[in-house]
């Protein structure tokens, strides 16, 4: 009961910063119904009161019109945002974030059973393919395809909210911003582009790692429990929260940096492509050579992504290998060459299954008429053209 109480104080404290803060940087810029045209945050004249008026800034309103006018403030940015924003395709956006994410996930799960069993037993494989067939031999199919339920699962939901709230965040920012603060051709500045990301990080890992605790303990422990609900119950019950969202903070340090790396460097390549393209009279790219696009932007982010986030990577393993081992430890124990342990084999599984993603993702875009990235780019350079 007190884990759920707080909970919710949570929420609604985050929910309060996030509308106040975006209501104080959209001042200025927008017309609030708060009875005064030159009002600003919540009423105050202007940002630049002196110190005396915002130190008697309690006294200005009592607690009834403080919460009216926070809930007058909140319909404000809502309205503002909403009225410049298409929110018929975000859901299509989740779900294709979802189905691409454990689609490309569920076929490698051969590959993270033979991973987790080598973690788990080192030494009891030589090779990947020595531990397939080893697997198969034993356990036939089934013992392959150990963990399938909760990778589907999580991955589907992980996909869904990481795919999904990048593009809806990065829109709403784009809204909320001032023309003048946006980048060239209207397009989101890197810094919000980063906050995007890392916010959809943040969500979709957070509903995943349940699941990735339930996959890891079902392939070592095959006795465990019967299924995927059953090992999430046992986990929680014999270890609390901490069974399933173990290693909370290093896996995110881990995955925020892989998905702004992917996101951005495939963005930034999609639109330099496209642009060029534009530049050379090939028309309607994205229809004619938009696959071949979408196979080398991935295979850079791809790359990229891997390569970024190997040291994480590295030091997780340690740490899961050693129990006890902090982060500090773990660096210093591998030192600066011995971070990228492995990184080979990993950037090629990790780029294999984000190439294959923003493949499927693309096309889902292109099938429901959204634009995918560097299209916007590439029209406003046919557009220029025109006019010169």
């Amino acid at each position: 009961m007190r884990m759920r109480a707080f909970s919710h104080l949570s929420l609604r404290i985050i929910s309060a910063a996030l509308f106040f803060a975006q209501y104080a940087y959209c001042a200025g810029t927008m017309s609030f119904p708060l009875g005064n045209p030159d009002a600003g945050f919540l009423g105050l004249k202007s940002r630049s009161q002196d110190a005396n008026s915002i130190l008697n800034f309690p006294q200005q309103l009592n607690k009834a019109n403080l919460g009216e006018r926070f809930h007058m403030a909140k319909a404000a940015v809502a309205k503002a945002v909403a009225s410049k924003m298409d929110f018929e395709k975000y859901p299509k956006l989740f779900a294709a974030g979802g189905f691409c994410a454990s689609l490309t996930h569920l076929v490698t799960v051969p590959l993270d059973v033979v991973k987790t069993r080598l973690q788990v037993n080192p030494g009891e494989f030589s090779s990947l393919n020595e531990g397939i067939r080893k697997i198969y031999e034993k356990e036939g199919t089934r013992g392959l395809m150990q963990g399938m339920t909760p990778t589907f699962c999580g991955f589907l939901m992980q996909g869904a909210l990481k795919y999904g709230f990048y593009e809806f965040f990065k829109d709403s920012l784009a809204q909320s911003l001032p023309p003048e603060k946006r980048g060239e051709g209207g397009k989101l500045p890197i810094p919000q582009m980063i906050i995007a990301a890392s916010a959809a990080e943040i969500l979709g890992t957070t509903a995943l790692l349940p699941f990735e605790s339930a996959r890891i303990r079902m392939v070592a422990d095959p006795k465990f429990a019967n299924n995927m609900f059953g090992v999430l119950a046992k986990l929680v019950k014999t270890q609390g929260l901490g069974g399933i969202y173990g290693g909370y903070l290093p896996i995110q340090c881990k995955q925020v940096p892989f998905t702004i790396t992917q996101f951005l460097v495939y963005e930034f390549a999609a639109k330099a492509v496209y642009s060029a393209l534009a530049k050379a009279d090939i028309k309607d790219a994205s229809s004619t050579v938009g696959t071949a696009v979408t196979l080398g932007c991935g295979l850079i982010s791809g790359i990229t992504a891997s390569l970024v986030s190997q040291p994480g990577d590295t030091v997780l393993s340690v740490m899961n290998k050693a129990p006890g081992t902090t982060v500090l430890g773990a660096i210093k124990q591998l030192g600066p060459r011995g971070l990228y342990l492995g990184a080979g084999a990993r950037c090629v599984h990790v780029t294999s299954y984000i190439v294959a993603q923003f493949l499927i993702y693309d096309s889902i875009k292109r099938f429901f008429g959204i634009p995918v990235a560097g299209e916007a780019e590439a029209k406003q350079c046919v557009a220029s053209a025109v006019k010169k």
